[in-house]
């Protein structure tokens, strides 16, 4: 009887003993790949640093370049910066012409709306580039949504002294500083390098298309060439200041054509307000009441544009 108690407690010795030794392994396996990790993330986070050093914006170009690698076109902006677009080629022959869209605000190339109704219009025999919008920083987008507010009149015989405070806001309004300026030129250096790259595809350029916030820009940018292409807006968001001027910047523009997608009634009043102003070739299609464009929308949009485009003019 004693020596199968002395058997029973070196076995279970040697149970604990294995036990402690597949343990302190464990540990030190864990350590070593913990270290392996931290070893490691020194150069990814480095290369991810100098691919970022080189791109205008960060809303995941380095992602997208990985999810769409045939669709990928770095352009080359005025300052030796580059920005990525995607380049849709068409689906279907004979092709129909190019368009450029713009994304709405924090959206990239090929993220939202401006991804899927890309891929849309593909399949509708047009070649496509579409490109992302930064958004402005918090600093910045408090300037672009100031609403504009007109001038009073001082009373008759007033005091010269300080002005209201609504001309203060006025003249603020009106005059962009220069972190605007440089967002906007920067937007406008990719819709120019966007364009250049359809010209060398020989494509011919037939309209470029903002979605939301992005509707702001593609105006801006048509009203700077001799030949402008047709505009068409998706849910447009117009800042305040944008709004009041776009009458007169499109009559600078010369557009030919002027589409709006819309399921709010502001479109039915930017319509009248452009009737008045004399500006010829705008026409308005109401979709859906009061509701988002969602990514899914994308196919219907497709199709209303496409048809729009190929269509002659019209009211």
């Amino acid at each position: 009887m004693r020596r199968i108690r002395t058997i029973s407690k070196s076995i279970c010795f040697k149970n604990i003993s294995s036990c402690l030794l597949v343990v302190m392994l464990a540990s030190v396996g864990v350590q070593a790949f913990a270290q392996d990790q931290v070893d490691g993330a020194g150069p990814a986070e480095s290369v991810a640093s100098e691919v970022r050093g080189v791109v205008s914006s960060g809303m995941g170009e380095w992602g997208l370049s990985q999810r769409f690698p045939d669709s990928v076109l770095w352009l080359e902006l005025e300052d030796g910066a580059r920005t990525l677009a995607l380049f849709w080629p068409e689906m279907e022959t004979p092709v129909r012409g190019a368009v450029i869209i713009l994304a709405d605000e924090g959206e990239n190339a090929g993220s939202g709306l401006a991804g899927t109704l890309a891929r849309e219009l593909t399949h509708r025999k047009f070649a496509v580039l579409s490109l992302g919008l930064e958004p402005p920083s918090v600093a910045l987008e408090k300037m672009l949504e100031r609403p504009q507010v007109a001038p009073e009149a001082g009373p008759e015989g007033g005091s010269q002294g300080a002005p209201v405070r609504a001309t203060i806001d006025v003249l603020e309004t009106e005059a962009p500083s220069d972190l605007e300026v440089a967002y906007r030129e920067r937007i406008r250096e990719e819709l120019v390098a966007g364009a250049v790259e359809l010209g060398k595809r020989e494509y011919d350029f037939l309209a470029v298309i903002g979605i939301g916030r992005g509707s702001n820009h593609v105006v801006a940018y048509a009203a700077e060439l001799g030949a402008p292409p047709a505009l068409v807006w998706a849910q447009p968001k117009f800042y305040s200041r944008d709004a009041g001027q776009l009458a007169e910047t499109l009559e600078k523009a010369s557009v030919p054509r002027i589409l709006e997608l819309s399921s709010s009634s502001g479109g039915e009043q930017r319509k009248a307000s452009l009737a008045r102003a004399g500006v010829q070739g705008f026409s308005l299609q109401a979709v859906g009441s009061g509701t988002v464009f969602l990514p899914r929308d994308g196919k219907a949009l497709a199709g209303r544009i496409a048809a729009w485009l190929t269509s002659g003019p019209r009211q």
